[in-house]
């Protein structure tokens, strides 16, 4: 199909060329930040069993920053060419950004709600999250998330070849590459789940918070924290600009609002940053790998921080000599 071709003015196209500007270096830093969190996550089997996670979060958080980085190049490339005009929708999901913000927006808000559960469970459930809770089904509540955003991209590119008569607006967003529809499926995912991860947080923070006055629950406080933090940022400045991104030109018209996606790539920079300063053994193993292990040597920092008798300790199990140990041990 072939759309109107007419187009920008001036005006309006140094204002785009402005904001591309700025998504290609905060897109870059997200992306390298993230970067880093899963070559820590991946690094070594037990952070690949203790963050998981938090490693496809930052997995999904960087196709984010990485779908900024591209969009910012190639529209502004599209305008030096003289090309940036009106697509139709599937001519538009032809361009690779909206594949990775669809992948990179729906992924860590499923991650969201399975590190926020996964919480609440340790708090209020600790039995059974000892008990059910193992590595093999951290994993494969993994996969299920990632099968998830994938099952909804091809959704997506559905929608945008059902509507592929349709003409949009050449920024080529996710509502103009796949259609309305669509596109308001995926702000549905991506500005609720979010939210419900942060009132789960709360929920599972204040229980932690009462429940530590009678029981050691330090260890799992500070979980909660971390992923509170997490699930904070990511209401304030991936669901909240969303929300104003979706109704923009329907329900309202704010001038510069494509200056709100900025905050969506800068909440993609922020796992590493919670997770240096919260989690002790994650920041000790970055800073391991970047310095290949010089400042863990110079300053006597250790990479895994906490031993199985600590951990048993921690979630009240007595860390107590099997029974023929202590009988033998008497008869001596």
């Amino acid at each position: 199909m072939q759309c109107n071709t007419t187009g920008s003015s001036n005006a309006s196209l140094a204002n785009i060329i402005n904001l591309n500007n700025l998504y290609t270096p905060f897109g870059s830093f997200a992306t390298v930040t993230n970067i880093l969190c899963v070559l820590v996550v991946l690094s070594k089997k037990h952070m690949r069993e203790k963050y998981g996670a938090f490693g496809v979060l930052s997995f999904g958080d960087m196709l984010n920053a990485l779908a900024m980085v591209l969009s910012g190049s190639i529209r502004n490339q599209q305008i030096n060419d003289n090309s940036f005009v009106s697509l139709s929708t599937f001519d538009c999901f032809r361009n690779p950004w909206p594949h990775l913000f669809i992948v990179g927006g729906q992924l860590p808000a499923f991650v969201l709600i399975v590190m926020a559960g996964e919480r609440v469970i340790a708090v209020f459930k600790p039995i059974f999250y000892r008990t059910y809770v193992t590595p093999r089904i951290r994993l494969i509540a993994n996969i299920i998330c990632v099968v998830l955003s994938i099952l909804s991209l091809l959704i997506g590119i559905l929608f945008s070849y059902l509507n592929r008569e349709v003409c949009t607006n050449p920024a080529c967003s996710t509502i103009g590459s796949t259609g309305r529809l669509y596109g308001t499926f995926n702000y549905i995912l991506i500005v609720p789940l979010p939210c419900v991860a942060l009132v789960l947080n709360i929920l599972a923070y204040v229980g932690a918070k009462r429940l530590s006055v009678s029981t050691n629950m330090e260890r799992e406080l500070k979980k909660v924290l971390v992923s509170l933090v997490i699930a904070s940022l990511a209401v304030l400045l991936s669901a909240l600009p969303n929300i104003m991104i979706w109704g923009q030109g329907i329900f309202w018209n704010i001038p510069g609002l494509g200056y709100m996606y900025i905050g969506f790539c800068c909440n993609s920079a922020v796992d590493l940053f919670a997770f240096f300063f919260l989690k002790e053994d994650f920041r000790n193993r970055l800073l391991s790998l970047i310095s290949h292990g010089y400042i863990n040597r110079r300053f006597n920092l250790h990479e895994v921080t906490e031993t199985n008798a600590k951990r048993n300790m921690l979630h009240g199990i007595p860390n107590k000599p099997p029974l023929r140990s202590t009988i033998v041990e008497a008869l001596h």
